[in-house]
């Protein structure tokens, strides 16, 4: 099948970086017109770009890696979790993104009832061991050593069954013109994927994100329910979310 190849099309390019056009031809066994095909789609997702005579995988050695993120602003990023909590009710099928922000909302759940946490976060998958009431369900994908997450076409496709109450989303800046941004191209698209599934998307963010912009937007903050933050947000955002009907939480 035409999506299990591109599956394996984006590992061998993940493993191998660069790969010219006759090399993959050889190696998946198929036309000089179908891998040009698969290599369009891949270069719309944004997994690759081309290059004279192949492809070259898109590193993204701009991201900050998880580790060094995880360790600034804890106490208010556990404030936010404990806010974000109350937005979540037995019974529900949440979202928990890969940002260092959205996994501090599940000490705060682990009391619910028959709570299901979808994510794509190695972090997430480690965390949620502590609290055996709270279940699991991942969507596959390709594993990202610097934001700890699992990317890809198969982490995309692999939502498309899922049906997602509310999304709690993190991003690396904000701002009323660009919107929630970071920069991964890869993280970005599954965020993309997930927030379209979505019947409610919360942002969770600290106060050292507003009026800053990454080099992707996911999201624009129009299209959220919720906005939450430690700190009251400025004048302009709470004028923007007003005027959007948006709940905030600080």
């Amino acid at each position: 099948m035409r999506t299990d190849r591109l599956r394996e099309l984006e590992e061998y390019m993940q493993q191998k970086r660069t790969a010219t056009i006759p090399e993959l031809c050889d190696h998946f066994n198929v036309s000089l017109n179908t891998i040009r095909r698969d290599i369009k789609e891949l270069v719309k997702n944004g997994t690759v770009s081309k290059v004279y005579g192949g492809i070259l995988w898109n590193q993204e050695d701009n991201i900050v890696p998880f580790t060094a993120r995880s360790t600034v602003a804890i106490d208010e990023k556990r404030h936010i979790g404990s806010l974000a909590a109350s937005l979540v009710e037995d019974g529900e099928t949440i979202y928990i993104d890969s940002g260092t922000t959205a996994v501090h909302l599940l000490p705060y759940i682990s009391q619910r009832k028959n709570v299901t946490v979808v994510s794509n976060s190695l972090i997430v998958f480690n965390e949620i061991q502590k609290y055996p009431e709270l279940n699991l369900l991942t969507a596959g994908g390709i594993f990202n050593q610097k934001t700890k997450s699992f990317v890809g076409l198969s982490a995309v496709t692999g939502l498309n069954d899922i049906r997602i109450r509310k999304a709690f989303m993190s991003s690396t800046g904000v701002s009323i013109e660009a919107g929630a941004t970071n920069n991964s191209l890869h993280e970005a698209e599954v965020k993309r994927a997930v927030i379209s599934r979505a019947q409610k998307v919360i942002l969770m963010v600290d106060h050292t994100k507003f009026d800053r912009s990454a080099a992707i937007c996911f999201c624009g903050l129009e299209q959220l329910a919720c906005f939450i933050t430690d700190r009251k947000p400025p004048e302009k955002y709470l004028n923007f979310f007003e005027d959007n009907h948006i709940m905030v939480k600080y």
